[in-house]
């Protein structure tokens, strides 16, 4: 007879190398979302205008759609992982609800790394593919040669974004386990607070009265890990498998 005693943290990283090996196919969804949004992007939208008998058509493109399909994809894993089949994997480790909850924020948190990284870097493919499909001249924006502290605060923000949006899938999902009923009743509480005018405030003052970009990122981290500490209490008060 002998006892193994386990520390949270070997748990913890036992379990996200489990679970980043066992979602790997997610990175093929991720490259095809992001390959339509660069489809989407060359279209882009047009702006033209006249003056002395001289027209100048503007056609702009960005990573707009590519990074709205991610965000997609990140608030659909985020719930992904919470239902049966994948909460269930966690009874192959010797592991509880706290370690599984921060492992999966880990993982989220990787994925949003990995598809907030390649998503920016998909706009240099959108460059490159309108170069050479285009008979207009390209005028480019800056890269991250010649603005290299804002290309990556622009990348901070959007991993920090796509985290965001992977916690509330996570959340809702964790909701939607625990109780159908309270998940429902939740949903329309938000929904009846989105449309208040103190909720339009609020979302001013967080969103959109920003000093700086990076004021902005540390404001969504914050309300990231509460969306994370919530969903684990929940997930606390889950019944345990037998």
């Amino acid at each position: 007879m002998f006892l193994s005693n386990s520390s949270l943290t070997s748990v913890v990283l036992t379990q996200v190398k489990f679970k980043i090996n066992a979602y790997s196919g997610l990175v093929y969804s991720l490259i095809i979302l992001q390959l339509m949004g660069i489809l989407f992007a060359t279209g882009g939208y047009s702006s033209g205008t006249s003056m002395n008998n001289i027209s100048i058509n503007l056609n702009i493109s960005s990573i707009d759609s590519g990074f709205i399909f991610v965000s997609l994809l990140a608030i659909s894993v985020g719930n992904l992982i919470t239902t049966k089949a994948y909460r269930y994997d966690d009874f192959s480790f010797v592991a509880t609800r706290l370690s599984s909850s921060i492992a999966n924020s880990i993982v989220l948190l990787i994925f949003s790394c990995f598809a907030g990284v390649t998503t920016f870097l998909s706009g240099y493919l959108m460059r490159i593919f309108l170069t050479f499909n285009s008979n207009n001249e390209i005028v480019e924006g800056s890269t991250i040669l010649n603005d290299p502290i804002n290309s990556l605060l622009t990348i901070l923000a959007m991993i920090i974004l796509l985290w965001m949006f992977s916690s509330i899938g996570y959340l809702t999902g964790t909701l939607f386990q625990k109780n159908k009923l309270l998940f429902f009743g939740v949903l329309v509480i938000v929904v009846m607070l989105m449309m208040t005018e103190t909720w339009r405030r609020l979302s001013e003052s967080i969103f959109v009265e920003n000093g700086s970009l990076l004021l902005l990122t540390i404001k969504i981290f914050g309300i990231t890990i509460l969306f994370f500490a919530t969903s684990s209490a929940i997930s606390n008060r889950l019944g345990v498998r037998a």
